[in-house]
């Protein structure tokens, strides 16, 4: 029995051989959880709203179909799903996918199973919604695959590593090569490199002493302006709100051009009273009466607080185009059903789908090679409700298709064939030819009279009979 989890303080670990000490990689993951997600409510928001959407879609494991055939249908519907966002690409990637895939997908076998439930703690959508979340925040996803110490062996579960906590042991030969990685936890932990999935996005800054672009590069490093200013309004709305002070004050009004100078006794009482009288509810819908005529100054919103309210308002609209989330989603003062459903399908075709296709592409080449499976893994496309407008125009076009069979119409629709009578295809019985609808169907004047002559011969045959 293969031994499950990861020991934070190993015994006898296994050392990583090919280096000597590793590079510590202080490119500040950890501030991008405290100082962004802990404390930033945009940020949290906008990175679990886009974690537990692209969680919510559905993967599966599926049998290849035999042939050159399958696999070319295999590239045209990877590159097809990639790009969504344009007009008939749906339609055809369902094609390309019925074409590339067997009709039932894998449910009994080992792979299948750690992919419905990775690990027994979390099922698949806590799975994915959790490495999603790094990936999105961080920039970078990496899952742990533990083969229970056997080398090359079946993976038993997966973990989701906190990037954080991750730091990589770089090849000292290679400017682009990773020997292994560290989670430095308790007493730290040698991983091997092929036990480790890094789904990491572009970085640029390239150090070959750091070797920072073999780290995923975080959102938030081009947003930290933005995170300090966002936080610093946070502050200080907040310090405003709980020291604000009065709204407003009365003060004697000017008699004669003199105004009247009160004691602080006298200001107390004049205090008291505009609490017993004015500030109290039992005097809601009352008149209050003032012996003495006074003036009253209202404070309001200073320049400052107003350009922080602004200020607040605009690194929202800063959040959502830094992460690619369309701000309609956010904003109510502009959303409306039409607006929403269209920012949802943008979301969908434009930020969840080419993040899905990556983290497809990263686990057929790191995870299905250990089953030694024919098998491909691959996300549902078919359970995105943003995309049934798309489905719809398909069924209406295929509706009107009738030079196509009803078995081609199935597969487009990725029903299963039939064969038989939908072999073949069926036209509308209500169409006739141009030719028979532009024909003279009148009657001449001579034919009319010869027709009335012989009905009239009729009826008198019928009278003698």
């Amino acid at each position: 029995m293969k031994r499950k989890g990861l020991n934070p303080y190993p015994v006898n670990q296994p050392k990583i051989q090919g280096i000597n000490n590793s590079v510590l990689q202080q490119y500040g993951a950890d501030s991008y959880v405290a100082e962004g997600y802990l404390s930033n409510s945009d940020v949290y928001a906008i990175v679990s709203f886009l974690a537990r959407k692209a969680a919510s879609i559905p993967w599966y494991v599926y049998k290849m179909k035999p042939g050159e055939k399958a696999q070319t249908s295999l590239h045209q519907y990877k590159q097809l799903t990639k790009g969504l966002q344009h007009k008939g690409a749906y339609e055809q990637a369902l094609l390309r996918r019925k074409n590339a895939y067997e009709e039932n997908m894998v449910t009994n076998s080992p792979l299948a199973k750690l992919l419905e439930q990775p690990n027994p703690q979390q099922a698949q959508d806590q799975f994915f919604e959790n490495l999603y979340g790094y990936r999105i925040l961080s920039g970078e996803g990496d899952i742990y695959g533990n083969d229970g110490g056997v080398e090359g062996g079946k993976f038993v579960e997966l973990n989701v590593l906190p990037t954080q906590f991750l730091d990589i042991y770089p090849d000292p030969k290679d400017l682009y090569g990773i020997l292994g990685y560290k989670l430095m936890v308790g007493a730290g932990i040698d991983l091997p490199k092929d036990v480790v999935c890094q789904w990491k996005s572009w970085n640029p800054e390239f150090n070959a002493d750091t070797r920072t672009h073999l780290r995923g590069l975080s959102p938030l490093r081009p947003g930290w302006k933005l995170l300090r200013m966002s936080n610093n309004a946070a502050d200080a709305s907040a310090a405003m709100t709980a020291n604000g002070g009065a709204k407003g004050a009365i003060v004697p009004k000017a008699i004669n051009n003199s105004i009247p100078t009160l004691t602080p006794e006298q200001a107390s009482l004049v205090q008291r009273m505009v609490n017993d009288r004015v500030n109290n509810k039992d005097q809601k819908g009352a008149i209050g009466v003032f012996q003495t005529p006074w003036d009253y100054l209202n404070f309001g919103l200073s320049s400052v607080d107003m350009e922080l309210v602004k200020t607040m308002q605009m690194t929202l609209h800063q959040w959502c185009r830094l992460f690619g989330l369309p701000v309609v989603l956010f904003d109510t003062d502009s959303s409306s059903y039409n607006n929403y459903s269209n920012a949802m399908r943008d979301l969908v075709t434009n930020t969840i789908m080419p993040l899905n296709c990556q983290l497809r592409d990263e686990l057929n080449k790191w995870l299905v090679p250990r089953f030694g499976e024919d098998v491909y893994i691959d996300f549902d496309i078919t359970a995105l409700p943003e995309m049934q407008q798309d489905f719809e125009k398909m069924v209406n076009q295929l509706r009107m298709a009738d030079w196509l069979t009803f078995d081609e119409k199935r597969s487009a629709m990725n029903y299963e064939e039939r064969g038989g009578a939908y072999e073949y295809s069926y036209v509308n019985q209500g169409l006739i030819p141009l030719e028979q609808v532009m024909m003279d169907l009148s009657v001449s004047n001579d034919q009319s009279m010869s027709n009335d002559q012989n009905g009239d011969m009729d009826n008198s045959d019928d009278q003698i009979s």
